[in-house]
């Protein structure tokens, strides 16, 4: 009959190029869209970090053995001893640990009238892993030690992964002091390494 009308003619509309979507087609496309995208935010929101957070734990399970396996081994390691200067008031000395060429461990004890700090920082083919800070306060000049506190600190590829502070908390590792924190551990790190290996039997800090 010359006034029939295509099949499906509520949905589709002819136009130049053909039949196309009517605007009921299109607002269902719209809303199939929309779910789309959020469903792929949600997978980025959601999923992500823990593939982040298994990462980082499996990489501090493997910083951990690597510290348990230096101090294990510390008693075969060559010792060399230097002392410290300009780090602290009173003074310090540097003890590092080397298995062939290699530094695996170094010890840096700083001196000062109300109280001592050590730093002990750990390696992985001369990469640093891990640093453990000790600060412990007297009760008066030159006294016993009243408190203590500790800090851990993980590397991976010269990036801070994970701090533990003097709480025993995991502190924000992109925070400004975080960055701050991480760039001067590889600077004393590098200083105190390099003195560790030169002739001289003093390291002197560096402004």
């Amino acid at each position: 009959q010359s006034g029939a009308r295509p099949p499906h003619s509520k949905e589709l509309r002819y136009s130049a190029d053909g039949f196309t979507p009517t605007d009921g087609k299109k607002k269902l496309m719209k809303t199939l869209l929309v779910i789309l995208i959020a469903s792929m935010i949600a997978v980025v929101v959601f999923t992500e970090p823990s593939v982040v957070s298994a990462q980082s734990d499996a990489q501090i399970s493997t910083i951990r053995a690597q510290y348990a396996s230096i101090n294990k081994r510390a008693s075969r390691y060559k010792r060399v001893k230097k002392e410290l200067s300009g780090f602290s008031l009173e003074g310090g000395e540097l003890i590092a640990y080397l298995n062939g060429p290699s530094i695996v461990k170094l010890v840096a004890t700083h001196y000062g009238e109300m109280g001592r700090s050590t730093e002990e920082y750990y390696y992985q083919d001369e990469k640093l892993i891990f640093v453990f800070e000790k600060t412990s306060h007297y009760n008066k000049p030159m006294g016993r030690v009243a408190r203590s506190t500790e800090n851990r600190y993980y590397f991976n590829n010269d990036r801070l992964i994970r701090w533990v502070d003097k709480n025993g908390k995991q502190a924000d590792t992109s925070s400004e002091e975080a960055r701050s924190k991480q760039k001067d551990l590889l600077e004393n790190s590098n200083l105190l390494s390099t003195g560790a290996r030169s002739k001289n039997r003093t390291i002197e800090h560096r402004e």
